[in-house]
């Protein structure tokens, strides 16, 4: 049965509301004062959910505690550095959305400086800092932020970019997600570098941002070329292990297939987006929580910082996704 959009709203407020009631008047999160973690989503959190007060609170402490030179990740541990411009571009996104344009503009401005120009590939540094190579998730991130902020031709870069990595990939069994410096792909076991087609216990996120990233080039350019890469994208998060309907890391799949559906109006996409969504929504506590299983048994064991950025993402998701699959929701109904 397909939930209503209202159903979504509700269940997106109830997670928003969890946040909210907690976030301290500093915008700072009661033990997790310090983990950016949690904080990266929350603009684009509360832009959705129409919460003011917590918005403002929210980029003081970003301000505060975590902006330096355009960057997030001021005076934050070493290892925390490797996903520091997939974060970036939530932040600008979100700060963009929620009108703070002055640290949004700083963002971009650092982000376009992470470009690698050659390829159009946003950077990351999954080793230790200072040794960057191009990361799928995070150069999806990036554009996601540019085309908020009105940068079009950056946007569109990153997409060329994505467009060369799926059309070149060396395994048809294995979606490599990172490149060196001179576009050789990094054949790592480690998940936050290959996707295997069909395996368990993978990362799905990445073929979700991927999906919504080239409906999102299709809408502002109507160039067809994005689309047919979206579609070799379901495809292949067709072809993925069942595990894909019930692990946390599938949200991003149902956002990018709802966007498709938005675009295309291709009911498939909005059948396999709820498909997908549904286990969320059956997973959400009373509270409006989630657990990231399997890696947490329990609430009690998982992370502050990890409960609060569960809460956060599925929540905005529930607003996007209540927007992208509108006609879909109501129909026939």
């Amino acid at each position: 049965m397909r939930p209503s959009p209202s159903e979504l709203i509700s269940a997106g407020n109830r997670a928003a509301g969890w946040v909210s009631n907690r976030l301290a008047a500093d915008g700072s999160f009661p033990g997790v004062e310090n983990e950016i973690d949690a904080y990266y989503k929350m603009p684009v959190l509360f832009a959705l959910s129409d919460r003011p007060s917590q918005a403002q609170a929210i980029e003081m402490h970003l301000r505060k505690r975590f902006f330096e030179d355009g960057d997030f990740h001021a005076n934050t541990p070493a290892e925390v550095l490797s996903f520091r411009n997939y974060r970036n571009g939530w932040i600008a996104r979100g700060l963009q959305m929620l009108g703070s344009t002055q640290m949004a503009t700083a963002a971009g401005d650092y982000l376009e400086g992470e470009m690698v120009q050659s390829f159009g590939a946003v950077v990351t540094e999954p080793w230790k800092p200072g040794v960057k190579v191009m990361d799928w998730g995070t150069t999806c991130s990036a554009a996601k932020a540019f085309l908020c902020l009105g940068r079009n031709e950056a946007a569109i870069c990153c997409g060329e970019y994505l467009l060369e990595t799926l059309a070149n990939q060396p395994l048809a069994e294995r979606f490599l997600l990172k490149r060196d410096l001179n576009g050789d792909y990094l054949r790592d076991d480690d998940p936050t570098f290959v996707i295997e087609i069909g395996g368990t216990d993978q990362i799905y996120f990445p073929l979700g941002f991927g999906m919504l990233v080239f409906a999102d080039l299709y809408a502002l350019t109507r160039d067809g070329k994005w689309l047919t890469a979206a579609e070799k994208l379901y495809d292949t998060v067709m072809k993925c292990n069942d595990e894909i309907y019930s692990v946390i890391t599938n949200r991003k799949a149902a956002w990018g297939a709802a966007q498709l559906y938005s675009v295309t109006g291709d009911a498939k996409y909005a059948q396999l987006s709820l498909h997908i969504w549904q286990w969320t929504m059956d997973t959400q506590t009373p509270e409006g929580l989630w657990l990231r299983h399997p890696e947490y048994s329990s609430l009690e064991e998982q992370p502050l910082e990890f409960t609060v950025d569960a809460a956060v993402e599925s929540g905005l998701y529930m607003f996007e996704l209540a927007r992208s699959l509108s006609g879909y929701l109501v129909k026939d109904q």
